[in-house]
């Protein structure tokens, strides 16, 4: 076993040569005796010692306790000091260097040796601790890059994750078992109308789900998270304003160290699609029954005409007559013609895809193509949009229609739009003769009125395709008055 080199620096040649004779003795190697700090620097600087036995009184302009900090500063070596003084202040300024044990002079054999194997034992473990504290430094240093690494990756794709549903034009949601959201994307607020304060602040999904739907939101929620699956589920959902739409939520269950704990899910709303198939129902339905009313209409008037036709070849020797037939003949036939002209429009109807567009608009359209001679129409102020039937157009032409025709001393006709609690409101309001109250109820019905009768009840028929609805409301005598009635979801502020 290879013997531990001490160094010992004593000013006191006699208290050295005996140290140095005990360490010989018990077999340590002395690597030096110097008598001041300095050359205890030097001699450690030049090779350094297993131990350092270190009198705090020195000769030299500086002390043991000086030349041990200068030493421990670039090298780790265990001193043991020696002092003929056990002074308090002396004691504490020499603990600032965490020295490993004090010999009081004059020191005996067994003081020394014992000092020395103690500290030799316990410098071994601080050694040992310190290596296996590096050691594991190292180890969270790698750990701790690992993580800062991984931390980064989460990140860049929490980042990827979120512009990527933000990009979505769906509403994409996380909520918990409560039904509480705790995550939505960008388009959500924009379509229930709510900001990402209010939704810190705490939303819930139930909330805009229509009270009848909800007992199968929470049936749903508790079969997803029982693992079972959707294909898409269909309910009512309702934005912060009260408005109600049509909704299909496709969702799945979040785990969380092995149970749910919520739903995530998109949400696609339905509105234009459920519009256009009832637009096509309505087509449809409308199909048949323009077959049906046209070829009954159209076979009754040509049988008409055939028989007049029949009593004017009978007399074709009485011209008078002949010409009263020929007359009847005529108007039957300019009958038939607004039959078909109907027809032509009522086919029309739900065609074409549902548009929006600005009623303003469509009035001053109908204006500069409708001649209202002495009549002054003031128009509304533009600004809103309704989702309604292409042939929206036919609908003011046809209420202007009726003015000229049947208002008899019209002069003003005055359009106002405004939005009220059931939805937006288009009225168109003129100074004619007005409606008889007992012709309001039949108003809308075909074939009632002076003319063909056709004329309000195709603008009933055209309306109805987006649900909108038309109603007179005037006062017999001061004037005609029809009040379309845009419901919410269907109408829009204008850009």
């Amino acid at each position: 076993m290879e013997k531990k080199a001490i160094l010992i620096v004593e000013d006191e040649g006699i208290t050295a040569l005996d140290i140095k004779a005990i360490l010989i003795t018990h077999e340590y190697h002395v690597a030096g005796v110097v008598s001041s700090g300095e050359l205890a620097i030097d001699a450690v600087n030049a090779q350094v010692p297993d131990l350092i036995l270190m009198d705090i009184h020195l000769a030299g302009k500086i002390s043991g306790i000086d030349a041990a900090e200068k030493i421990l500063s670039t090298h780790n070596v265990p001193i043991i000091y020696l002092t003929a003084y056990s002074e308090p202040e002396l004691v504490a300024q020499a603990k600032m260097t965490r020295p490993y044990g004090y010999l009081i002079k004059p020191v005996s054999e067994r003081a020394v040796l014992t000092k020395i194997e103690i500290a030799l034992y316990k410098f071994g473990l601080d050694r040992d601790y310190q290596q296996e504290y590096a050691r594991l430094e190292e180890r969270v240093r790698e750990r701790t890059r690992d993580l800062q690494q991984a931390n980064e990756d989460l990140l860049e794709n929490e980042q990827k994750f979120r512009e990527f549903i933000n990009l979505l034009p769906e509403v994409v949601f996380e909520c918990d078992i409560t039904g509480k959201l705790t995550l939505v994307n960008d388009n959500s607020f924009r379509f229930f109308g709510y900001t990402r304060e209010e939704l810190e602040g705490g939303v819930n999904l139930f909330d805009h789900i229509i009270p009848e739907d909800r007992e199968r939101v929470m049936q749903g929620i508790g079969r997803i998270a029982g693992g079972g699956t959707t294909t898409g589920s269909e309910y009512t959902g309702v934005k912060r304003d009260g408005s109600r739409f049509p909704i299909l939520v496709y969702t799945t269950r979040v785990i969380h160290h092995n149970r749910c704990t919520g739903i995530r899910g998109i949400l696609v709303d339905i509105t234009e699609r459920k519009k256009a198939e009832h637009a096509m129902q309505q087509a449809l339905s409308k199909l048949g029954l323009l077959n049906n009313i046209t070829r009954h209409d159209i076979i009754n008037k040509l049988t008409a005409l055939n028989a007049y036709l029949g009593l004017a070849g009978e007399v074709v020797t009485d011209n008078k007559k002949t010409l009263e037939y020929i007359e009847r003949c005529t108007s039957i036939v300019a009958t038939i013609n607004k039959h078909v002209e109907f027809m032509r429009d009522y086919q029309e109807i739900g065609i074409q895809s549902s548009i929006w567009l600005d009623p303003t608009v469509t009035i001053r359209h109908v204006l500069e193509s409708c001649y209202c001679p002495g009549i002054t129409v003031k128009d509304a102020d533009p600004g809103w949009e309704i989702f309604t039937d292409p042939l929206f157009e036919k609908v003011i032409y046809n209420l202007i229609e009726n003015a000229i025709r049947h208002g008899e001393h019209v002069t003003t006709i005055t359009f106002i739009i405004r939005e009220e609690d059931d939805g937006l409101h288009v009225v168109y309001d003129d100074d004619g003769a007005g409606i008889p109250e007992e012709s309001k109820d039949h108003l809308f019905e075909k074939a009632y009125g002076k003319n063909t009768g056709l004329g309000l009840f195709l603008a009933r028929e055209i309306l109805g395709i987006t649900d909108i609805t038309i109603r007179e409301t005037g006062v017999f005598g001061k004037g005609a008055r029809f009040e379309i009635t845009v419901p919410k979801g269907t109408y829009r502020k204008s850009s």
